[in-house]
């Protein structure tokens, strides 16, 4: 659902916001302009933020970004923006629709897709899992596909996927994951990781690849 709209400078600087995305974002609209959206982005999703606008063509096609910001309380506040860029630099603007983001909460019990996608990429975790520990995980060699599950799942509960958590969890040195990791760069998967926060996301190319194959792949196999 649309929230409303919001006007930046071509930096990110704030200049117009509507007042119900102001409520959202637990401020006024007088504290907003002026800041600059990086401000107010979590810490963990900027480089993914500043990788998307970078890449917004002037005049050209739009984004769509799934982020987290840090709300006037102190809460982390999930939503969607469509960003376009309008004329160059600081003279142009950047245009941005924001709605609000399906959660896992809003499904549970229900048939909604992010649920039903999220208990299929957990379930499909749970297997690869239970495989390993039975017949050994030294046969099997599926670790992009179960990186990217791993991620997706983080992703989808609003938690971080550390490199160190990724590997551990697929039984991997850093160095063995560091070079599947690249794999997934090449393939456009995957987003460099944030060498300060040590925190792996998954591009938008890499959330739709993950959803269209759990959507359409009910009984996808376990290699």
């Amino acid at each position: 659902m649309i929230i409303g709209h919001s006007v930046s400078d071509g930096d990110g600087v704030i200049l117009a916001i509507d007042e119900p995305v102001a409520t959202v974002l637990q401020r006024t609209q007088k504290q907003l302009v002026g800041l600059s959206y990086l401000s107010i982005t979590h810490p963990d999703d900027v480089a993914r933020n500043l990788s998307h606008v970078a890449a917004l063509q002037p005049n050209g096609n739009s984004a769509r970004i799934r982020k987290r910001y840090i709300g006037g309380g102190g809460d982390i506040i999930t939503l969607e923006v469509q960003v376009s860029r309008l004329g160059n630099g600081q003279s142009g603007r950047l245009i941005g629709t924001l709605c609000t983001a399906p959660t896992l909460a809003d499904h549970v019990g229900g048939d909604g897709m992010p649920h039903h996608l999220w208990r299929r990429a957990k379930d499909l975790l749970s297997v690869i899992r239970a495989r390993d520990t039975v017949l050994g995980s030294d046969l099997f060699a599926d670790h992009a596909w179960t990186a990217l599950l791993i991620v997706y799942v983080a992703e989808a509960e609003s938690r971080i996927a550390s490199v160190d958590m990724v590997a551990d969890q697929l039984r991997l040195s850093r160095s063995t994951l560091g070079r599947w990791i690249r794999v997934l760069q090449a393939k456009s998967l995957i987003e460099p990781p944030d060498t300060d926060r040590d925190a792996l996301q998954l591009t938008q190319t890499g959330i739709q690849s993950v959803e269209r194959l759990l959507a359409t792949q009910p009984a996808m196999a376990v290699n």
